[in-house]
């Protein structure tokens, strides 16, 4: 993922241009804006301030739903003066992670937040390098280039061409009126020597002084191609880093910076539209600012004071075509677990933000107009490739075309596979309207879905864990064609509602594999169990509310689903289900919850609508789906708190670690699940029973069925000690209910 996110920062072409300038008027305005800010104004001399930053990395799903896996938040001090020089000093930091990965702050080798947009450059997300820096990207010969051409700069008109200049919209700072106009930048098509970083997007002027307010767009690179093995590499990589830079008013005199928020995203071509996300949302404040007198500031660039000299150093005082170093400094160990002035909840600053906030300014390929576009592309990457007991090795192929101008907003997609062990052929097809906040779809497949109950969001079955024998899910074989909608009730897509109503049929899956091919000793597979075949009518209706947040990843909020559905045929069958979910940090402490909740009814159950609990189905301490009902409940909850030491980012040569961070944390699962009439009683007998004559057997007493109602609640608990942002844990568990000792476990991730 961190590899996809990396080669986001690059992005190869530009769209053709005729001229440098739309009309006199944009290239008046230009020229104004290019005096304006081609240099520091003469007063400005210095500034201090505190930035408070977050960096996050996410998976966007092709619904546009988001799923945090990492989130560091860090303090800086920084100060920059008219010289150009920069230093970003890190005082604080703390984070929180659902895996062990490596830390985003250790990306940087320069400061990431950007001082000023006064100059002929932009430094980009990792900042001007300093010499030594420098000489090291010499030695790696990398041609990566870390700052981008200045729409403003003295070279504008060699890499952009120039639009718009209309007023958008009037401010009033201290009860003035300020009118902003703005300006659309794109980059020409002119052929550059050397590889140029250069902007693409919308640049907002104050209209009385022509100084920039904001920025936001893209960045992309020109130049020669690169190697063939890196073009072959990239060809399969979409990317490209987004911008969005606001500056507020100091002194009434300048514009300085007060939020920028950066992100790379990337993609893997051959897996539709999810995206790997890596964001950087940045806020200023108390900002202290230098000045002089604009009288002796004058007199002195006259005289060849402050400004002038600077100029002879390289300085930011008349040009700023040679850079000054940002430096990125880290406080003492020490002094950074100590600190504890946040100003916000971790996750809050990222998660006011979308990845779909610039779909305006995304390359064409996300868009939702254009040219018509037929690739080959998969849904999920086990529609590529995965392995599990039914199936064995199954391959598959998938296309996509959305048609866009010729018919926008539909979507057509297909995949088929081949099962090898089955000898089965498996697929599905689909055609949906993505336009507007109500998204039609019709839907046939032939699938082998998973009868698990309670899943979080990215549990799609084995994919690579049956190779080694590691199968903990149960199958039906299905057949199913539906249509329905998705309606959207929010801009932002956070809350949505979707209703499918279709016919279906139901098979029993065999077990084709004895034991997955890279497994270890003797171990070997479970049967599956057992379903009632048949066909049926039914209808779904589906509610969420920020489904961002859940149980399996780190954004804080409160996520609710309500699921709704009915069968008739025949199979027949009425289910419920809802998910609660809450995760809240309070000072140190954080807190998360979810509670999931299910009942079914019917004169005579499915099996593979019945709810199962267990070791692996959120009830640790018990056995595989030792529990099952036709009504269920679990309740799960963590808390945790971090030890004010060890939290700086730990540095291993040039790999750097999240902070070890030691945590304490205290977890609870309590689960019911009960059988309410001699419906669902026999609906967990046909579930299978000890000895069952297929591949593998249950243990237990022969003949018993392989799960049975919990006669109450049954609860478990654990204490931990976690370590990276809560990613890695050690600790004890045991079931509450019965005596029994203690139990050592060792985990990676935050799932409740």
């Amino acid at each position: 993922m961190v590899a996809l996110l990396v080669a986001a920062l690059v992005q190869i072409g530009a769209p053709s241009q005729d001229s440098t300038y739309a009309s006199p008027a944009v290239r008046a305005l230009v020229l104004r804006a290019v005096t304006a800010n081609r240099r520091v104004p003469d007063s400005l001399l210095a500034y201090q301030a505190r930035v408070e930053s977050e960096m996050a990395f996410i998976a966007r799903q092709p619904d546009g739903s988001e799923q945090t896996f990492t989130i560091e938040q860090v303090e800086s001090a920084v100060q920059w003066d008219r010289s150009g020089r920069y230093e970003q000093r890190v005082i604080g930091y703390r984070s929180q992670s659902v895996g062990f990965t490596v830390s985003a702050v250790g990306m940087f080798r320069q400061a990431w937040t950007i001082p000023v947009l006064y100059g002929n450059r932009i430094t980009l997300l990792f900042g001007q390098p300093d010499s030594s820096a420098r000489r090291r990207a010499q030695r790696r010969r990398r041609g990566d280039t870390t700052f981008a051409v200045h729409p403003f700069s003295e070279d504008r008109e060699r890499v952009y061409r120039f639009s718009g200049g209309d007023t958008v919209a009037t401010i009033r700072p201290g009860g003035r009126d300020i009118p902003i106009v703005r300006i659309h930048v794109e980059p020409s098509n002119e052929q550059l020597t050397q590889r140029t970083a250069v902007f693409r997007g919308d640049v907002e002027l104050d209209e009385q002084r022509a100084q920039i307010v904001r920025m936001r767009g893209s960045f992309v690179t020109l130049g020669p191609r690169r190697r063939t093995r890196t073009r072959l590499l990239a060809s399969q990589v979409e990317a490209i880093a987004y911008v969005e830079i606001e500056n507020g008013e100091f002194e009434q005199r300048y514009w300085l910076p007060t939020s920028q928020r950066v992100e790379a995203h990337a993609a893997i071509s051959l897996l539709g539209d999810q995206r790997a996300v890596f964001r950087v949302v940045s806020r200023f404040r108390q900002m202290t600012v230098r000045t002089q007198p604009a009288d002796s500031a004058t007199r002195q660039a006259s005289l060849g004071g402050d400004s002038v000299a600077a100029d002879a150093r390289g300085g930011a005082g008349y040009d700023t075509l040679r850079l000054m170093p940002h430096r990125l400094t880290f406080a003492p160990a020490d002094s950074i677990d100590r600190f504890a002035g946040w100003t916000r909840d971790l996750g809050e600053l990222t998660g006011t933000a979308q990845a779909d906030d610039f779909i305006d300014v995304a390359p064409d390929v996300w868009r939702a107009t254009g040219r018509p576009l037929v690739r080959l592309r998969f849904q999920e990457a086990s529609d590529l490739a995965h392995y599990n007991r039914i199936e064995g090795a199954f391959t598959g192929l998938g296309v996509e075309a959305k048609l866009r101008d010729a018919a926008p907003g539909i979507v057509v997609r297909g995949n088929l596979g081949w099962a090898w062990a089955e000898r089965t052929t498996r697929g599905r097809a689909s055609v949906e309207r993505q336009t507007g906040r109500l998204w039609p779809i019709a839907r046939v497949s032939h699938s082998l879905d998973l009868t698990n109950d309670f899943r979080e969001p990215f549990d799609s079955g084995s994919t690579l864990g049956a190779l080694f024998s590691i199968d903990d899910y149960d199958y039906v074989d299905r057949h199913l064609a539906v249509a329905g909608f998705t309606w959207f009730l929010t801009r932002r897509r956070d809350a949505r509602v979707r209703l499918e109503a279709g016919v279906g049929s139901d098979r029993y899956a065999f077990v084709h594999e004895t034991r997955g091919p890279l497994a270890a000793g003797d171990s070997g597979f479970r049967f599956n169990r057992g379903v009632d075949a048949g066909r049926y009518r039914t209808a779904t209706i589906k509610i969420e509310l920020h489904p961002e947040v859940n149980g399996a990843f780190v954004r804080p909020g409160i996520g609710v689903v309500l699921q709704g559905q009915a069968a008739s045929g025949d199979l027949a069958w009425q289910r419920a289900e809802l998910r609660l979910v809450g995760r809240r940090a309070f000072g140190p402490f954080l807190y998360a919850a979810q509670l999931d909740a299910g009942a079914l009814t019917g004169d005579s159950m499915p099996p593979q609508q019945l709810f199962e609990l267990g070791e692996n189905q959120n009830l640790p301490g018990y056995g595989y789906k030792e529990f099952a009902g036709n009504q269920a409940v679990i309740l799960r909850g963590l808390a945790m708190y971090p030890f004010p030491l060890w939290r700086a980012p730990l540095r291993l040569g040039r790999l750097v670690l999240p902070g070890i961070a030691p945590t304490i944390s205290f977890g609870a699962q309590s689960g019911w699940a009960d059988a309410t009439n001699d419906a669902a009683r026999s609906a967990i007998a046909r579930l299978g029973t000890v000895g069952t004559p297929v591949l593998g057997f249950p243990t237990g007493i022969p003949g018993m069925p392989v799960s049975r109602p919990t006669d109450g609640i049954k609860t478990s608990v654990d204490f931990r000690l976690r370590f990276f942002g809560g990613a890695v844990s050690i600790g004890v568990a045991r079931a509450t209910d019965r005596h029994q000792s203690w139990k050592f476990i060792a985990g990676l991730g935050q799932i409740l």
